[in-house]
């Protein structure tokens, strides 16, 4: 009790007394006004706002504030007096006031986080559902096909179609294909045959030394120009006759489609035909560099 009373003799009213008590959840005004008592002793309402240097509609409303709170009693006397509890008690009680408050809120967080992966397992199912989206705009299409090939951590199979594609393409998607090719995504190309084989190592320089990376070429024009992405995600041009992004593109991850084109890559795969002199594209490529 001696040790108590000598706390509250030496509690004076400076700026770090009343932090401390806002850190316990008072606000600056219940801080300085039960400070005020604590150090004064039962007062009135209007030596609470005297000393406490705040204006008595404020002191009134606060002091009202503590007593619910229970840091303060109310006195009834003519005048009414209001008396502070003793600041160990006090310290004590807002001291538990916090931890209750810590626990209440820790629950509330991991109900947060058990709504957050509930969410997330709902949304993970909604997309088990086949979605078909129509992507029209050239900045569009290539926004949704730089974003897909982005996404993708183990294989892009690709159709370009018409041999006018390569260097389009390859062109559009640089950046992409070679973050990929970094993250060890393997890449097959499927197109058209060039005009001039040679020039295959001009428009793949970056990409043909790397062994994750294929490209094979048809004598016949090739009647589509689609993406597979880690047998996920599927890109289909709407006209294949056209560059990439000079018309509408069809984007899904209907497994029976995917699983169509994916047989149907594959067996042009088997058809198609590797750049010739291979080794002597990649010696020029070596030469560049």
């Amino acid at each position: 009790m001696c040790t108590v009373v000598h706390l509250e003799e030496r509690m004076m009213l400076q700026g770090e007394d009343v932090q401390t008590l806002k850190q316990f959840g008072l606000t600056f005004l219940q801080a300085k006004v039960y400070l005020t008592l604590v150090r004064t002793g039962k007062s009135t309402v209007r030596n609470i706002a005297e000393n406490a240097n705040v204006a008595r509609q404020e002191a009134q409303r606060v002091t009202t504030e503590l007593q619910k709170i229970g840091l303060v009693e109310k006195i009834l006397a003519n005048p009414t007096e209001f008396d502070p509890i003793p600041l160990n008690e006090a310290v004590k009680f807002l001291l538990e006031r916090r931890e209750k408050a810590s626990l209440d809120l820790e629950e509330k967080a991991n109900l947060l986080l058990e709504n957050f992966v509930s969410n997330r397992m709902k949304k993970f199912e909604e997309q088990k559902t086949a979605k078909f989206v129509i992507a029209s705009g050239k900045e569009a299409i290539i926004r949704k096909s730089r974003m897909v090939v982005d996404r993708t951590k183990e294989s892009c199979f690709i159709i370009n179609g018409l041999w006018k594609n390569i260097g389009y393409a390859s062109s559009l998607f640089k950046e992409q294909t070679i973050k990929a090719l970094k993250r060890q995504v393997k890449f097959r190309v499927l197109t058209e045959k060039l005009p001039e084989e040679q020039s295959i190592h001009r428009i793949y320089k970056d990409c043909l030394e790397n062994p994750n990376f294929e490209i094979r070429f048809l004598s016949a024009g090739l009647p589509a120009m689609l993406g597979i992405y880690d047998e996920k995600e599927l890109l289909v041009s709407t006209c294949p006759e056209k560059l990439i992004a000079d018309s509408p593109m069809l984007w899904t991850n209907d497994q029976a489609l995917i699983c169509a084109a994916q047989t149907y890559f594959d067996d042009l795969w088997r058809q198609a035909s590797p750049p010739r002199n291979l080794f002597s594209t990649r010696q020029t490529l070596e030469n560049l560099t």
